[in-house]
C-alpha cells in the first residue's frame, strides 16, 4: 500500500519512508491490524494521525496470513492463542526528531492494552523520566474517554472518584481494573490484570514477560544489555512484538546499528519473505546537503503539518556550522534533523566528505603490483585485521582490509595460504610495548613469516605522513558496494579514529576513537610498509637527544594511547 504525498495546504513531509521492508501482501483491513489501531485512535482518543504515523501502524502490524482464518494460506493447526499473529517480531522506526513518534508509541500501547488483548506491556527509554512522561500522557488520553476510563482503577480524591495510575516498585503503571469484553483470555493463571510498565535501562526487564515491548531512543544504547534483557521476555508470548524508535545514531549505537544493518541487507538482497524484522526509515539521501529542502521532506514526514517550515530547518542548519571553522562538523544536524547515519557524533580525524572522496574500487590487483601487508589487533586481541597497500597504475596508493576475524590464531595460516601469489612473506605490525599485536609475533615466527617492526619514530612519522596523504587525496580505498547503505568495516573505523599528542608527535588513540580503530590502523601499517626505508635513518630528534628507545618506553607506559594497552 502506498500513501501518496499530501499536497493540500502546501507541500508536506513524505508520508512513505525512503527505506522500508516491503509487505508480502496488499495491506488492507483484512491483512493488517494497523487499520484497527488507527480507528481506535480516531474513535476513542479523538486523534487524527498524520499519514506517516498511519504508514507505521499499517506496515508494522501486518498479519502473518498463515494465522488468519479464511486466508488462502491459513494453517489449520494454528493454536487459538496465535490466531491473527503478526508477521514481524521486531519493528524498527527511524525518523528525525520532533515528528511525533511518541504519539505512535502511546497509541500502540493503549490499543494493544484496551483492544488487542496484550496482558503485559513494557516501555523504556535511556532517560527514565521521558518514558514515565510518555506513560502519563497515554494514561491521560485513556482517562479522558468515558469508555476506556471504565476499565481503569478509581480512587477518591477531594471528594471525587477519579481514575489513577497504580505504583509498582516506585514507578507508575497503567493497570486495568477490569478486562474489556472479549479479552478475558488475557488473564494469566494468577489472574493479574493487563498492565503497562515503565522499566529502567539495564537488566530491569529480566523479571517480566511481555506481549509488547517498546524502546525509545535506541541510538543511545551503547551496550546491548537492555536489548538482551528485554528480547527474551517476549519470546514465549503469543503475538509478541518489540518496537524500537529512534533517530539515526553513530557507530557506538550498537543495537540500532546491528538491527538496521540486518534489515538493510535483507532489503538489498530482496530476501524479506521470511524476515521477522521490519525497518521503516525516514531519512535524507546520503549525498544531500544539509541545506537541501528535499532532505528535510525525506526525513521529517511531519514537516508542513505543524509549525516547522523548511526555512526553520535551513536556519537550524546554518546555526550548526561555524563559518570560521573550515572543518566544522555537521554530524549532529544530520542525525537529529536528517536522520542520516554518521560514524560519530564527535568529530574524528577525517570527515565523511574526505573519506568518500577517496573511494575508487579496482577490478582486481594491478599486474606486477608489489603488495604490502599490515596487521593490527583490536583491544584485548579480540579481532585481527589484515590490510594491504600497493601503488596503483595511476600513482595513487590503494589500501583496504582484506581479512577481519575474531581471535588471531588464524592469521599465520591465512597468510601462508597466499604465499607465492601476492604475499611475499613479510608483514608489518607493532611488536613492542603492550600492543595487542605483540601476541602474534611468536606465531608468525613459527610460521616462517618475517615481521617488520612498526615502532618508535617509524610509527609516529608514518601516522603523520599517512594522515597527510589521506587529506591530500593521495590514497584510495574500495568504498561501499554500489547502492549499499551499509558502511564498510574500514569506513566505520576511519571515520571514528582519533589521534593524540605525545610530546611533538602524534599517535592513534584507541581509547578515544569511536568504535574499533584497528582496521584503519592496519591500513596505516600496510601503507608504511610501502614507504619505509630499510636503512635506519638519522633521527630528526637527534639534536634533542630524543631516542627511539625512550619513545618505546613512553608508549609502553601510556594508558590511553596508541596501544591500549
Amino acid at each position: 500500500m502506498r500513501l501518496g504525498r499530501v499536497t493540500v495546504g502546501g507541500r508536506k513531509g513524505n508520508p512513505e519512508p525512503r527505506i522500508f521492508t516491503p509487505p508480502l501482501v496488499e495491506l488492507t483491513p483484512e491483512t493488517s491490524l494497523g487499520f484497527e489501531a488507527i480507528e481506535f485512535c480516531e474513535s476513542f482518543l479523538g486523534l487524527e494521525l498524520r499519514p506517516w504515523q498511519k504508514f507505521v501502524l499499517i506496515h508494522g502490524l501486518e498479519l502473518d496470513m498463515r494465522t488468519v482464518p479464511g486466508s488462502d494460506v491459513f494453517d489449520e493447526e494454528t493454536p487459538d492463542r496465535r490466531l491473527y499473529d503478526y508477521r514481524f517480531r521486531q519493528v524498527l522506526v527511524l525518523v528525525a526528531r520532533q515528528n511525533g513518534k511518541t504519539v505512535v508509541m502511546d497509541l500502540l500501547g493503549l490499543w494493544r492494552l484496551f483492544s488487542d488483548g496484550a496482558s503485559e506491556i513494557l516501555s523504556t527509554a535511556q532517560n527514565l523520566s521521558n518514558a514515565e512522561r510518555s506513560l502519563r500522557d497515554a494514561f491521560k488520553m485513556a482517562s479522558r474517554n468515558p469508555t476506556l476510563a471504565r476499565y481503569l482503577p478509581y480512587r477518591n480524591e477531594r471528594g471525587n472518584w477519579v481514575p489513577y495510575m497504580r505504583q509498582a516498585n516506585g514507578s507508575n503503571q497503567i493497570e486495568l481494573s477490569t478486562v474489556p469484553p472479549g479479552l478475558e483470555n488475557v488473564l494469566d493463571i494468577s489472574g493479574a490484570m493487563p498492565s503497562w510498565y515503565v522499566i529502567a535501562a539495564g537488566g530491569a526487564g529480566r523479571s517480566f514477560s511481555a506481549d509488547l515491548a517498546m524502546l525509545d531512543e535506541l541510538r543511545e544504547h551503547k551496550k546491548s544489555d537492555m536489548w538482551d534483557a528485554i528480547e527474551p521476555t517476549t519470546r514465549e508470548r503469543p503475538r509478541n512484538q518489540i518496537w524500537a524508535f529512534s533517530n539515526a545514531g553513530d557507530v557506538r549505537s550498537v543495537v540500532l546499528r546491528r538491527l538496521r544493518n540486518n534489515a538493510l541487507k535483507a532489503i538489498e538482497e530482496d530476501d524479506t519473505a521470511k524476515e521477522k524484522l521490519c525497518l521503516m526509515e525516514w531519512s535524507a539521501e546520503p549525498e544531500r546537503s544539509i541545506f537541501d529542502p528535499e532532505g528535510y521532506y525525506e526525513a521529517n514526514p511531519s514537516l508542513g503539518w505543524g509549525n516547522s517550515t523548511t526555512e526553520d530547518m535551513a536556519a537550524i542548519a546554518r546555526a550548526a556550522l561555524d563559518p570560521e571553522d573550515e572543518e566544522a562538523d555537521e554530524s549532529s544536524f544530520r542525525t537529529e534533523y536528517l536522520c542520516q547515519w554518521v560514524e560519530s557524533l564527535e568529530p574524528g580525524k577525517f570527515t565523511t566528505a574526505q573519506w568518500e572522496a577517496l573511494a575508487d574500487p579496482l577490478g582486481g590487483l594491478p599486474e606486477d603490483a608489489e603488495i604490502h601487508v599490515g596487521i593490527d589487533l583490536s583491544l584485548e586481541a579480540r579481532k585481527a585485521n589484515i590490510a594491504v597497500a600497493f601503488e596503483r597504475p595511476d600513482g595513487y596508493w590503494h589500501v583496504e582490509v582484506v581479512a577481519s576475524r575474531a581471535g588471531f590464531s588464524w592469521v599465520p595460516d591465512w597468510l601462508n595460504a597466499r604465499r607465492g601469489s601476492w604475499f611475499d612473506g613479510v608483514v608489518g605490525l607493532q611488536s613492542t610495548g603492550n600492543a595487542p599485536a605483540t601476541v602474534l609475533v611468536p606465531l608468525l615466527d613459527e610460521a616462517g613469516i618475517e615481521v617488520a617492526e612498526w615502532r618508535g619514530a617509524a610509527m609516529t612519522g608514518s601516522v603523520l605522513a599517512y594522515t597527510s596523504a589521506i587529506r591530500d587525496g593521495l590514497v584510495r580505498h574500495p568504498g561501499r558496494a554500489p547502492g549499499s547503505e551499509v558502511p564498510t568495516l574500514l569506513e566505520t573505523s576511519a571515520l571514528g579514529v582519533k589521534d593524540r599528542k605525545l610530546g611533538d608527535v602524534a599517535l592513534w588513540d584507541r581509547d578515544k576513537s569511536t568504535g574499533d580503530a584497528a582496521p584503519f590502523i592496519a591500513t596505516n601499517v600496510a601503507w608504511w610498509m610501502g614507504h619505509r626505508v630499510e636503512e635506519k635513518p638519522t633521527s630528526a630528534y637527534a639534536d634533542e637527544e630524543w631516542q627511539e628507545e625512550e619513545l618505546d618506553a613512553e608508549l609502553e607506559d601510556e594508558d590511553g594511547g596508541m596501544l591500549i594497552f
